[in-house]
Parts: structure tokens; sequence; C-alpha cells
């Protein structure tokens, strides 16, 4: 009986503790949540207040600016093209991809040091940290009501905690990803009819188009590409990790609207010829690319690496098509 009570007694002890832990760190949360609450509207003031371009272009890289009719700012270290008639006749291509993603990742990295000199970024960053701290140690001291796991889902809490080594990278590349969208709508440099204007615009793509191999072929690259990048962010598909999915759906359907953006930039470089890309084949395989990512979405319900998987097969058949009809043209594909 000793040994029973002795049992009991530490069972109810370690309840306790759990339960004194949730407490603190729902109070944690919830302060967090009323610090940073006062600082959006501020942020969203100052965003409105920043100065815009009068040509109707995009804004140089590192300002906060954007075309007037767009609706939406740029962020300090984010890429962005002028939308110009120019581009009809191709995109003049004047790097390799590999130096095109080297300056992306310089511009990404002078785009984290201009926001750490940024309070309010900064405590935005810092609360989105405590948020996946405690929706990732909740769980594990058996406090997981639907609350809980809601917001685990909305904010891809669980992103990294799966798929190994690679699914850490990933998914801590993700966690990055969902940061900066919520840096976006924090800031007003995403709104809500901006998005459905976008995603109007990327469905327009797919409605009434003649289908033949020339247009099939680059949807199939661009998407293949997008399920095996999903994959690797989500660390293994699931349902409780899509919302990366989702997140880089939207900001593959604003590059694809804006015509803007490292994917773009790194496309072009590598269907270049001659120090040009067709415009209208990285236009498709951009909208493949947002596809990949809402084909991803779905079939995270199949669980595990059906991605990458998928994401192989898409691959292989788009190349397959576009040498085929590279051979046929004798040319790339329009």
């Amino acid at each position: 009986m000793a040994d029973s009570d002795r049992v009991k007694d530490i069972f109810g002890r370690a309840e306790e503790i759990a339960s004194g832990a949730a407490d603190k760190a729902t109070v944690m949360i919830d302060s967090a949540a009323a610090r940073v609450s006062a600082g959006v509207e501020e942020m969203r003031e100052e965003s409105r207040a920043s100065p815009r371009t009068g040509n109707g272009n995009y804004a140089q890289d590192g300002d906060v600016r954007a075309a007037p009719e767009a609706g939406e700012c740029v962020l300090s270290g984010e890429l962005s093209v002028s939308n110009t008639a120019g581009d009809a006749a191709g995109i003049p291509v004047r790097h390799t991809a590999g130096e095109v993603v080297k300056g992306c990742m310089l511009k990404r990295i002078d785009g984290f040091k201009s926001g750490l000199a940024n309070k309010k970024l900064l405590i935005t960053a810092g609360t989105m940290a405590l948020v996946w701290f405690a929706l990732t140690i909740l769980p594990a001291l058996g406090f997981n009501p639907a609350p809980v796991q809601s917001l685990s889902f909305l904010t891809f809490a669980r992103g990294g905690l799966s798929g190994g080594v690679p699914g850490l990278i990933g998914g801590l590349i993700g966690k990055g990803l969902i940061a900066y969208f919520a840096t976006l709508l924090i800031v007003g440099g995403i709104s809500g009819e901006s998005i459905v204007s976008n995603v109007r615009s990327f469905a327009a793509r797919f409605s009434g188009q003649k289908w033949d191999l020339t247009s099939i072929s680059p949807l199939l690259i661009g998407g293949g590409a997008a399920l095996f990048v999903y994959n690797f962010l989500a660390g293994t598909s699931s349902i409780m990790n899509c919302m990366v999915g989702i997140v880089a759906f939207l900001l593959a359907a604003r590059a694809l609207a804006n015509r803007a953006g490292c994917v773009r930039q790194v496309i072009a470089a590598v269907f270049a010829k001659e120090g040009r890309a067709d415009s209208g084949l990285v236009t498709q395989v951009m909208a493949g690319w947002a596809g990949g990512f809402g084909l991803g979405v779905v079939l995270s319900v199949f669980g595990g690496y059906t991605c990458y998987i998928a994401g192989f097969l898409l691959l292989v058949a788009g190349v397959v098509l576009m040498v085929t009809v590279q051979k046929q043209a004798g040319g790339v594909p329009a």
C-alpha cells in the first residue's frame, strides 16, 4: 500500500507541475499578444505613411514601397521588378542561376540585418518564437485541447519536428516563411483584397486555355519542383503541417501576379538562351510552381513523403515533354 500511495503522490505532483506550466505558458502568450497588438496599428500607420513611387513601378530593393495600384509593399531585402511591357519580348538575363540564388540570399541577409534595427519587427518575431515554443511544450506536457491544436496548425508550430535533419532544416525555413507572411499581413504588405485578387489571377491562367505539350510541360516542371520544396519545408507532409504549403501558395500566386521575386529570376536564369528568357515560358513555370504548392496541400491527406514521389514523377514527365517539344520545334517552347 505504501508503494501504491507513493506512486499516486508522484503522479499527483507531475499533474500539478504540468498544469502549472500550462497556465504559465498561457499567461505568457496572452501577455506577449497584448504587447504586440499595441504596436501592430503603429506598424500599419508607418507602412501607410511610407513614400510611394510615382512612376507606377515597383520600388528599388530595400525600400518599403510598391506601386500605388498594387496595394502592397516591398519589405526590406525583398526583390522586385518592374512589370513593364518589355517583358513581352523576353526577360533579359545577365547572371547564372547560381549567381541569382547567391544574390537573393545576400539580399535576404541584408533584410534580416535591417529588421534587427526595427523594434516592432523584433517584438513580432519574439512573440512568434514564444508562441512556437509554448505550442511545442504544451502537448508534451499532456495539455493539447482544440484551441492549442488549431493555433499549432495556423502557426506551423510542428514544423521541424519530423523528417529527421532535413525536416529540421526545412521546418526552420518554413517557420521563417510563416513569419515573413505574418509580417506582411501586420504591416499591410498583403491585404485580404490583394490575396483574393492574386488567387483569381492564378485561376484565370487555367481557365479557357488550349492545352498542348508546349504549355503543359513547364507547368509540370514548376509543379514538380514546388512539391519537392513543400515536402522539404513540411518535413513529412501532413494536415497539421500543411499551413506552410498554403502560405507558400499565396506567396507564389503573389509573385506570379506581380512578376517579381527570386523564384522568377532563378527560373528565368535556368531557361535563358542567348541572354534572354521567354517571358511566357517563365510565367507558365511560375503558374506550375504556385499550383504545385496547392497540390501539395491536397496530397498532405496521404501524409509521409507522398509529395516527394509525386514531385519526382511530375518533374520527369515535364522534362521529357519539354525535350520532346524542343526536338520537334528546334528551340525552347514558347
